[in-house]
Order: structure tokens, then C-alpha cells, then sequence
């Protein structure tokens, strides 16, 4: 979901409503790993990286105030491993904030190499594995070419009508179908398979 102002006036008006944190802003995110906790808060400051100018960072003093709530709304095993699907809110709207969080408590959001994830997510293997066994999980290894993070609704008051409006955006089929994949299990049950949608 994205917002564009038509005039100047709506701009400054939308603006203002950011800064005044009257905007709420939900997403949708899958992270590597069972989050533990069903819900919770992340309250922690960002700053730029100095050692990685293009990353931020919650590791320095000094940054800007950001808050994020998250809600659990699926975990699940894969033959990939552990992921959790989640529902974000934010207070802030901090550069990288959702991702800089996320990776924080040791979920990166999956996809997302710079702050974490891997390039290749390769099936999981029974140890001690061969080399044949390593080398079909290699040609079985997924991979996605954008972080699997969503802007799925804006709550926000009309900036000319006063009118309380609730836009919503499902999931995208592209990564409704990478989902879809990533989960697929010749040996599991199709039952068992978590739901991908509200």
C-alpha cells in the first residue's frame, strides 16, 4: 500500500499525520525461526552502521526512538526449517525499522541478506549427511529475490473529508506462491499444511 498526495495541501496535511503518529501502519513478515512469544514489543533505537553504511543498526547509542509490535499468526516446520508468519505494527517509521528489529531478536526477515537471512535456504539434512544428500539439497535450496515483507493495511483519517478509512492489500500471489513452495512436502500431509491467508 501506497499513499500519494494529489496537492500540496494534502501533502502537508498527510505529513503531519505521520508525524503525529495517527497513521497505523500493519504488515505482514516471514522470519526464520519460531518466534517464542505470541505477541510483543520491540522498543529499541536505530542509528546508522558505521562499519555498514547501507545497514542500520539497534547496536549504538544515540538513535532514533522506534517501536514495533508484532502478533504470531503461524509457525510452522518445514523440510527448510522453522518460520514464523507475523503481523507488524509500527508506532515510528524509521528506516529499515521492521528489518533492524526483527533481525535484533535473532528472526531476520526472510530473504533479507542484509541483515541477516541467507541467499539459499537449503532443505534440512539428517546428520551425518553424504555428499549425494548434500548435493540434492543444493538442487532443492530456495531462494527469494525480495524480502518477504508486506504493507498489508493503513488506517488514517481522509486528509479532506474527515472520513475514517481502512485500506487493506492481500498478500501478494508471488509470495502467496513462494509460501506455498517453501512449505511443500512430498512426505507430509496436506492437512498439515498453515494457512497462508487470513
Amino acid at each position: 500500500l501506497i499513499i500519494v498526495a494529489k496537492d500540496d495541501r494534502t501533502h502537508a496535511r498527510l505529513g503531519e499525520m505521520f508525524a503525529q503518529r495517527t497513521v497505523h501502519k500493519t504488515y505482514i513478515a516471514l522470519v526464520h525461526g519460531a518466534v517464542k512469544l505470541d505477541h510483543g514489543t520491540l522498543n529499541a533505537s536505530i542509528s546508522r552502521d558505521q562499519q555498514r553504511r547501507t545497514r542500520m543498526t539497534t547496536h549504538r547509542a544515540g538513535g532514533r526512538n522506534a517501536i514495533s509490535h508484532y502478533r504470531v499468526q503461524k509457525r510452522f516446520e518445514s523440510r527448510y526449517g522453522h518460520f514464523t508468519l507475523l503481523e507488524v505494527e509500527i508506532e515510528t517509521g524509521r528506516t529499515h525499522q521492521i528489518r533492524v528489529h526483527l533481525s535484533s531478536i535473532g528472526h531476520p526477515v526472510v530473504g533479507d541478506t542484509l541483515y541477516g537471512a541467507p541467499l539459499q535456504i537449503l532443505p534440512r539434512l539428517a546428520a551425518p549427511a553424504t555428499r549425494r544428500q548434500k548435493e540434492a539439497a543444493a538442487r532443492d535450496a530456495v531462494t527469494l529475490d525480495r524480502n518477504f515483507l508486506h504493507a498489508a493495511r493503513l488506517q488514517l483519517t481522509h486528509p479532506e473529508t474527515g472520513k475514517q478509512l481502512t485500506l487493506k492489500a492481500p498478500l501478494p500471489t508471488d509470495l502467496n506462491d513462494w509460501l506455498k513452495r517453501l512449505t511443500q512436502d512430498p512426505s507430509a500431509d496436506a492437512a498439515t499444511a498453515p494457512a497462508l491467508t487470513k
